[in-house]
């Protein structure tokens, strides 16, 4: 399964720690993310408030 984690913050930083341990991930990636995301997954420049572009990553 591949997961799109929409934030920046601590809590989507944990998120994506967690989903990271779970072997049915097969990718995650992080829009916009952060400097301590981007060291474990792939982030993507993208505004949190368009619904438009977030749904197009999805």
């Amino acid at each position: 399964m591949k997961v799109l984690i929409v934030g920046s913050g601590a809590r989507e930083h944990a998120i994506v720690r967690a989903l990271m341990r779970d072997e049915n991930v097969t990718g995650i990636e992080c829009a916009p993310g952060n400097a301590g995301i981007a060291a474990d997954v792939t982030t993507l420049p993208l505004d949190v408030t368009d619904t438009q572009a977030i749904a197009a990553l999805a």
